[in-house]
């Protein structure tokens, strides 16, 4: 997924005239550019919690006083939550911050809007842009501090603020985190709409583990640390978003990782710091259930935080080397049309920075993991491929396509797979328990194995029920298994497989009729 746009072009292109440089910013002249916009830019998705965000209650920031653009940013907030909420219109240009933003309850920051509307498009680039610093690696000594970078967008206060975040801006150099209290207090109406990001990451405090000989410059990227997350107590809106390749990773010769082998001790690699090494978006993402495969599972009344309701992720372009593109966790998440695309041929020396990765280690390298019941996962297109292990002869764990396996999850209730496209396999792996389940118009081609994996069972002695779950009119490449007990009011119909003979795998008394291209095995 081409950046078709450099930094340059873009600067270029949307910051012609200088003005107020002292403070970091390029503004278009005030005759040049259009009214500050007042209307609702997510109302076609017809989601009504949207309509109490004061839209119309719009403040210049370039109007307010301030010696920089933090200054004026916190006074414009101020004024605005005297008046219960509104808009921080910021016109296009750029913007230079030193530290983190924070964001109030009520408020949305909001660019101008770009050109062309649409995410998945290359040329999208919202023309408002906020510049973070940029973390200048020595690799060597102690290395660069990292509170020197790697900033982000945040909430002043995550127990309390509802009808606020971000709209149209291009981030560089920083990641969105709208979070929750620890105890799982949190606001509601939480949108990220229309920004692009770049360089979002975090780093690894954990490292150096000078316990192990690390040196003390060495920095990996956090692991579970999206570009983007948002926690709400009930709706969320991510939408219309894109993560690009970042262009500050940096590379670390020498950098010491634990050896799998004992008597070697530790190794030395080339590892990259990868800035597009960690989540891409995630809402309410939390373990809702027990570790490693484990029942129980979560419940509503077990994990309350784990079924909010409202979330919709759609019409995201997302980019990313590792980690899952898109996370969730949910009542009757709705997850549509995004686009996701994974490079190959990753070279992946250690996946959390400490030890020397195998093809047993795990990279959760996933488009889209599901969490909870009820979701609708639909029209969404990736590609997804395994990293290389340190040895660069095998390849990593993981690489599964649209996954709900039963680690820190829910039973699978009333969920649907509808019209997906990608190359990595529909994993709904050893849930513990399967009630409603449609799976239909699905475009799945895989090298070798299943396309469609269904299985409720743990294993041959844990078993999991597997009811009320069609699969139908899917087109494969690649088998379908169908697994659970006790089974009822299953059926496997209209399926085609277009590539060799493979193999449709019937464990749950799934009723078959019509599917082509299959052997099928009971």
């Amino acid at each position: 997924m081409a950046i078709s746009h450099s930094r340059r072009d873009f600067l270029k292109r949307s910051l012609t005239v200088a003005s107020a440089a002292e403070m970091g910013i390029i503004l278009y002249p005030r005759t040049a550019r259009a009214a500050a916009p007042i209307d609702d830019p997510t109302m076609h998705l017809k989601l009504s919690w949207t309509r109490r965000i004061k839209w119309d209650n719009v403040l210049d920031i370039t109007t307010m006083p301030g010696t920089d653009w933090a200054d004026r940013l916190a006074n414009a907030q101020k004024v605005l939550k005297a008046k219960g909420g509104g808009v921080v219109y910021l016109p296009a240009g750029r913007y230079v911050f030193t530290d983190s933003v924070t964001i109030g309850d009520g408020i949305i920051l909001r660019g101008d809007s770009p050109s062309i509307v649409d995410a998945k498009n290359d040329a999208y680039c919202p023309p408002t842009l906020f510049e973070f610093p940029r973390y200048e690696a020595r690799l060597e000594g102690e290395g660069t501090p990292i509170d020197t970078a790697f900033k982000g967008i945040y909430l002043a206060d995550p127990a309390k603020a509802s009808n606020c975040g971000l709209v149209n801006i291009s981030l560089n150099r920083a990641h969105v985190h709208l979070a929750q209290a620890e105890d799982h207090q949190c606001g509601a109406n939480r949108i990220v709409f229309g920004c692009m990001l770049k360089n979002a990451a975090v780093a690894e405090a954990g490292v150096p583990d000078l316990g192990i000989g690390q040196k003390p410059w060495q920095r990996f990227t956090k692991w579970h640390w999206a570009a983007v997350s948002v926690k709400t107590c009930e709706d969320a809106l991510l939408a219309n978003n894109r993560l690009v390749p970042s262009d500050d990773s940096f590379l670390m010769k020498g950098y010491i990782v634990k050896a799998r082998d004992k008597k070697v001790g530790t190794k030395e690699f080339d590892v990259w710091f990868d800035y597009d090494f960690r989540p891409g978006l995630e809402c309410n993402d939390a373990c809702i259930g027990a570790p490693g495969g484990a029942e129980p599972s979560g419940t509503p009344e077990t994990h309350p935080w784990g079924f909010r309701k409202g979330i919709v992720i759609c019409d995201n372009s997302i980019y990313s080397t590792g980690r899952n593109a898109i996370e969730f966790t949910g009542d009757g998440t709705i997850c549509a049309r995004n686009l996701i695309r994974f490079p190959d041929d990753i070279w992946r020396q250690t996946v959390r920075g400490f030890d020397e990765s195998s093809g047993s280690s795990t990279t959760d390298t996933r488009p889209v993991q599901m969490r909870g019941w009820r979701w609708v996962v639909e029209d969404n297109d990736y590609e997804v491929y395994r990293n290389w292990a340190a040895d660069h002869k095998y390849r990593i764990n993981d690489g599964e396509g649209l996954m709900h396996e039963n680690h820190c999850n829910a039973h699978i209730k009333d969920s649907r797979l509808v019209n997906n496209r990608g190359n990595a396999y529909l994993s709904l792996y050893k849930t513990g328990g399967i009630d409603g389940l449609h799976i239909e118009g699905n475009d799945i081609s895989v090298d070798r194995g299943m396309a469609v994996f269904v299985e409720s069972d743990h294993d041959d002695k844990n078993r999991g029920p597997c009811r009320n779950v069609a699969i139908v009119n899917n087109r494969t490449v690649g088998g379908i298994l169908i697994k659970g007990t006790p089974a009822s009011n299953n059926v496997v119909k209209g399926n085609v497989n277009s590539g060799p003979a493979a193999p449709l795998r019937n464990q749950a008394n799934a009723t078959l009729q019509d599917n082509t291209g299959y052997q099928v095995q009971s």
